[in-house]
């Protein structure tokens, strides 16, 4: 089936599903350098590794860690659930890189977490491995629909229960590379 995208200045509309600007580039961007300056203070002396979460966070790692002065070391994640849909399938499939994280540092970082499925699986496979510590920084936080106990000490901003896209986060692969994020209509 083909998907139909329109991106206008003030909305987008992708398969008859109509989104509206919600958070500006410049204030994601001011929100991210805030959260840099307290990981780089949070990190002093160390070097984390920042396990990104792909495909949506790359773009909130991107302008992330280009905000961290210090040493840092990136390894990539793929975690799916959403496939073309608006929810979490409520399955995680994880593929990680590499499994070498004993006794080191981890910030996770992720794009959205709203069910907390998804990050909680990552947490859950991550205790195996024995690290030193885990973090997590998540550009957008669902609070109402979270159904795990999750200690985020990074958090962006928290959003309504809403489909979101832009800055990374899409619908069906549509509307990651927006540079604002913009919010469903209902």
């Amino acid at each position: 089936m083909k998907m139909t995208a329109v991106f206008e200045k003030e909305l987008v509309n992708i398969d008859g599903k109509v989104f509206f600007p919600y958070l500006s580039n410049n204030v994601i961007r001011k929100r991210i350098r805030e959260l840099a300056s307290e990981i780089e203070r949070d990190y002093k002396g160390k070097n984390p590794v920042f396990l990104v979460v792909l495909k949506g966070a790359i773009f909130f790692a991107s302008e992330l860690m280009q905000n961290v002065s210090q040493p840092i070391f990136v390894e990539i994640l793929k975690a799916e659930s959403y496939g073309n849909r608006l929810e979490s399938s409520g399955k995680v499939n994880l593929f990680l890189t590499n499994r070498n994280f004993g006794g080191k540092d981890i910030v996770v970082v992720e794009d959205i977490i709203d069910t907390g499925l998804t990050i909680k699986t990552i947490m859950d496979e991550l205790a195996k491995f024995e690290p030193s510590s885990v973090e997590l920084a998540v550009l957008l936080l669902k609070k109402e629909k979270l159904k795990f106990n999750l200690s985020i000490k990074y958090c962006g901003f928290e959003i309504p229960d809403k489909f979101v896209i832009g800055f990374g986060l899409d619908f069906a692969e549509y509307g990651r590379n927006l540079k604002d994020i913009y919010i469903l209509k209902e």
